[in-house]
């Protein structure tokens, strides 16, 4: 263990410095001066205040160094009461460095703020004077400013002959306080609404400073109309400590908390529309001038008539796919590395922002939708016109060829027979979309064939899974279920069943083979829709505590009415019921030859 010298500053003498000083090569900091003590100096007041500085000063230089913003806590949330809001406990530091902390929530009246006012009067931070509480109407940050006051007065005896003693306060106390700060927009006379989206986009698009003292900790944007709370935008102005450090280095990108910032306020603002508008068919710049280069999407966004869309502005290229529900928060943050898709910038511009409409599937059905949508050509890629074409095809021919663009082909007819269709059109009813914006990269795919899976342990074989079903009774009925099915469906029905979990369960073996056996034609996209419905979480628990508790129900006769079309009725019966009960369960598949529990 290093041992360091009581002082680590290397000291100079008065020439020295003097000398350095000429040469430019010794900086003062004159906020960092403190008293020098010695035997026999007489000490004043001030000497020791000036110690307190230096302090002050070196804490505020600490507390900048790690950055700005929310370290824990001091959420802000609407109680549902239109001047009424909260603020739990926590702490964060303030740009200028100073330590900002509430110790517990407040609840706090908007109406009821006028030491708010004083305050911000009394330390400069408006740039213009506070209206009337009763009229206080336009966009207001609410925030944390550090203050300090005097308090608890002592007697201070004469520093004269002739002087009198007086009463001073001995102590000074240290205090955080909520203030509001009015945000100057230049938007006075338009909808609160309005503002809201334009605000936003000057923060997260045009990386503006923000029109507050250094000295304060924003936490969020409030409206007010006549002092009444109309909304309440967190992410607009709330930012974690440390995060607004994490940029790219170099390529002039914005921090990675104001990026993500941005993708929070526009969910939160969103909801708002939702809510204030009550439909999901409006174009997005009516509401966003700036959209972040990731985010939800309302629901019904794609019309499944013609699978077209009114959401993005039609000079953009929008096409629709899927992705599995558990890839999307990696693909999401991926995409905030991009810049953000600003709505206002020129017709040119707009063209060259691509976008990818995004659809989560769970897991366990991932490959059953897959194998619709990869069932005929067309790829896992479906294109989304615009609503409102004729935007973009009302051009003259000249100005097409100056900026060497054409229109995407229309996007062929929906037809409903089509069971690829049909799942593309259910996929775009889903309430979850997200949108992503693309990288403009110039690349292709040189693999030209198909791809086909290989399962289950290299050792099995048809004959091997046929032997093991055969103890089971079973074999008769998977024979019927891989006469009928087509090779590729085979193979996704001998996959499963030679999976670990099947094959340590006779019982949930036979549910698996009822559930192909019922099935009318056995194709690919079919198998793999039985495979999803077996693997979906908690099917099969059920039978697996029908084997724990009675392991009769794997003899031949008991999986025979497992398998007569029932093994999944069975199954979600005995997960929920008692112990008791699933005893009872399982004694009356044993005595029914259908397998349906009497109730």
């Amino acid at each position: 263990m290093a041992i360091f010298p009581e002082n680590t500053r290397i000291q100079i003498d008065g020439k020295e410095a003097t000398a350095l000083r000429k040469a430019g090569a010794l900086i003062d900091d004159p906020r960092r001066q403190r008293p020098r003590y010695f035997d026999g100096r007489f000490l004043a007041a001030r000497d020791l205040i000036r110690d307190q500085q230096y302090f002050l000063t070196r804490e505020a230089d600490l507390g900048r160094s790690t950055g700005s913003g929310v370290a824990e806590g001091l959420w802000v949330q609407s109680d549902g009461v239109s001047q009424t809001l909260t603020i739990d406990e926590g702490h964060g530091i303030t740009p200028s460095g100073e330590l900002v902390r509430l110790e517990q929530a407040i609840k706090l009246n908007i109406a009821d703020l006028p030491r708010t006012e004083q305050l911000s009067a009394k330390f400069g931070l408006g740039a213009i004077p506070n209206p009337p509480l009763r009229s206080r109407t336009g966009l207001f940050a609410l925030a944390l400013r550090p203050v300090e006051y005097t308090a608890n007065p002592v007697g201070s005896y004469p520093t004269s002959v002739t002087g009198q003693r007086v009463v001073e306060d001995g102590d000074i106390i240290e205090a955080t306080a909520v203030i509001l700060v009015p945000w100057q927009d230049d938007g006075d006379g338009e909808s609160l609404n309005v503002r809201r989206g334009r605000v936003a986009r000057s923060i997260f698009t045009q990386s503006e400073d923000r029109p507050l003292s250094a000295n304060v900790l924003p936490l969020a944007m409030l409206a007010l109309q006549n002092n009444v709370l109309v909304w309440v935008d967190v992410p607009m102005l709330r930012r974690e400590l440390g995060a607004d450090r994490a940029d790219l280095p170099g390529l002039g990108f914005a921090p990675r908390a104001l990026r993500l910032a941005h993708l929070l306020q526009f969910q939160s603002h969103l909801q708002y529309v939702q809510q204030t508008v009550g439909t999901n068919n409006f174009p997005a710049s009516t509401w966003f001038p700036a959209l972040p280069p990731a985010g939800p999407l309302p629901a019904h966004v794609i019309n499944r008539n013609d699978f077209t869309q009114s959401f993005f502005p039609a000079e953009m290229k929008v096409d629709f796919t899927i992705i599995p529900e558990d890839e999307l928060p990696a693909l999401v943050e991926e995409s905030l590395a991009l810049p953000p898709v600003d709505l206002t910038a020129p017709a040119n511009t707009l063209e060259a922002v691509a976008l990818m409409i995004l659809a989560p599937v769970p897991r366990n059905e991932w490959r059953a939708v897959y194998a619709k949508l990869s069932s005929q050509s067309g790829g896992l890629v479906r294109s989304v016109s615009p609503a409102a074409a004729n935007l973009v095809a009302q051009r003259k021919p000249l100005e097409i060829l100056q900026r060497l663009y054409l229109s995407a082909p229309n996007t062929p007819p929906i037809d409903p027979s089509n069971p690829r269709d049909a799942e593309w059109t259910r996929l775009a009813g889903l309430g979850n979309l997200w949108f992503v914006r693309r990288r403009n990269l110039a690349y292709r795919d040189d693999l030209v064939g198909a791809s086909v899976r290989f399962a289950g342990a290299s050792s099995t074989s048809t004959e091997v899974l046929l032997e093991r079903v055969k103890t089971l009774g079973l074999n008769d009925k998977l024979t019927a279920v891989l006469d009928k099915a087509s090779p590729r469906a085979a193979l996704e029905v001998k996959s499963l069943l030679s999976s670990p979990r099947f094959v340590d369960s006779p019982a949930l073996t036979a549910a698996a083979i009822g559930e192909f056996d019922s099935a009318p034609q056995l194709n690919q996209a079919e198998a793999l829709g039985v495979a999803a419905k077996l693997t979906a979480a908690n099917v099969g628990d059920g039978l697996l505590r029908l084997e724990q508790s009675t392991p009769a129900i794997n003899q031949p006769e008991a999986l025979q009415s497992i398998a007569a079309g029932n093994g999944l009725i069975i199954d979600k019966e005995a997960l929920s019921a008692s112990n008791a009960d699933v005893s009872a369960i399982a004694s009356r598949v044993l005595a029914n030859p259908s397998g349906i529990a009497q109730g």
